[in-house]
């Protein structure tokens, strides 16, 4: 197949997807840490921490839409969405920062500015975020090199994941600001360079960007988008439960605060592996089988951590098996989404990349903030106390809170795609 010269090669999809290394410096650090620090160096209520992710999650939903339908809308020579990664990267870094400082504040006072903090990194992470995932719908439209992008974002963000893993805990609690102010320096020296590398299709600089409403209703019959993003919903949540489960698991329950860090940063490294794997099965089964294996799999390993007694290295190994399931589901999920934009065209002749995504985002986004709201009502629920010896009931009540709602999640998903399948062949 001749590629065309909008589209970009096998090095230049490897350094676009060094992009995903840069944003998950931030969404690991956000995702594994935050609520983490909230509750046990600040010394939120688990409840408060979890209200403080979900409103966060919230309003970062709300505006990737039209942070997306702006992207649209933008004309320039350099395109419509890269000249974002140039203006948002150092806004981002420094929003970053603010997220992990503690201000001499108490009560009332300190909730609103931590949460003030934390809204304002998320308006700049959708900033620059969106845009940047946008850009993978118009720098190709071949389905392989789609997920050959979607193989590298996910391997570089599983890299992500294993250096903030490892370097967040090794700084103590006293720690997390300088950690902060490292991986933005990295991440702003990034995005430029993605900048550089990839191009996008010229736009004619007459023609009319499609209005908010356009977009709107344009979306609203995308059937294809609306399948792959309950999908999208149910292991967003679910994966958010878990993930945030670990680090309080390996401490109340297995009363090894080290190990827990050190399963995060193996779930990270197993992903450098499973993600290569995922895109060379894709091959073999496609990107929708690949979405049932993996939450076959992820389900498989759940049914292991809830039912098996096991010591911290058989737990780790219960959750790279589930986390792999997850990343095969992210893998499938982000390559599939730019067909969407493709399909939209073709049965409403409207093109609104930035504006698909940036609804997909908002999803997540919102599902991710419900996951980490369920996960701190749920804890408080439990009867836990921060910092005490755990009752034999709360412990219990932990390990439901850890698995239960993970399976429930993915046996939507693997329901969703078989019910996607099956609408195709009718």
């Amino acid at each position: 197949m001749t590629r065309k010269p909008s589209e970009i090669g096998l090095g230049g999809a490897a350094v676009y997807g060094l992009g995903d290394f840069a944003c998950n410096l931030y969404w690991q650090s956000l995702s594994l840490f935050l609520l983490f620090y909230y509750t046990e160096v600040v010394g939120l209520e688990p409840a408060t921490a979890g209200l403080i992710y979900l409103i966060a999650s919230v309003w970062d939903g709300l505006i990737d839409p039209l942070i997306g339908a702006a992207a649209d809308k933008t004309r320039t020579r350099f395109g419509a969405y890269r000249p974002y990664l140039l203006v948002g990267g150092p806004l981002l870094g420094l929003s970053f920062c603010l997220l992990y400082y503690r201000p001499p504040l108490e009560g009332t006072m300190l909730t609103l500015c931590l949460l003030a903090t934390h809204l304002v990194f998320r308006t700049f992470y959708a900033l620059v975020n969106v845009p940047y995932a946008a850009l993978s719908g118009r720098i190709t439209s071949d389905p392989d090199r789609r997920a050959q992008l979607s193989g590298f974002r996910m391997f570089f963000g599983a890299l992500a994941a294993v250096l903030v893993s490892l370097i967040t805990p090794a700084a103590g609690s006293g720690g997390y600001l300088l950690t902060a102010a490292g991986f933005a320096a990295v991440a702003t020296c990034v995005f430029p360079l993605v900048f550089m590398v990839t191009r996008e299709p010229p736009v004619q600089a007459t023609s009319r960007p499609p209005a908010l409403w356009t977009l709107i209703r344009s979306l609203a019959r995308n059937s294809a988008f609306w399948r792959l993003n309950l999908g999208a919903l149910a292991f967003a949540v679910s994966g958010t439960v878990l993930t945030k489960s670990v680090l309080y698991y390996f401490k109340y329950q297995l009363h090894d605060d080290r190990r827990g860090a050190v399963a995060l940063a193996v779930m990270g490294m197993a992903g450098l592996a499973a993600i290569p794997a995922w895109t060379l099965l894709s091959r073999r089964i496609g990107r929708r089988g690949v979405w049932i294996a993996a939450s076959a799999l992820g389900l498989m390993g759940l049914a292991a951590l809830r039912f098996v007694t096991a010591g911290p290295s058989l737990t780790t190994a219960f959750l790279i098996a589930i986390n792999s399931g997850f990343l095969g589901l992210f893998f499938a999920f982000w390559s599939l989404l730019p067909d969407t934009v493709d399909y939209g065209e073709q049965t409403t002749q409207v093109r609104a990349d930035g504006f698909v995504f940036g609804v997909a985002g908002m999803i997540s986004k919102i599902a991710m903030g419900l996951g980490a709201g369920l996960f701190g009502w749920g804890l408080g629920r439990t009867g836990y106390q921060p910092n005490v010896t755990q009752s034999p009931d709360t412990l219990a009540a932990m390990k439901t809170l850890m698995t239960g709602p993970p399976a429930l999640g993915l046996c939507l998903c693997a329901a969703l795609m078989l019910w996607d399948l099956s609408a195709r062949q009718r």
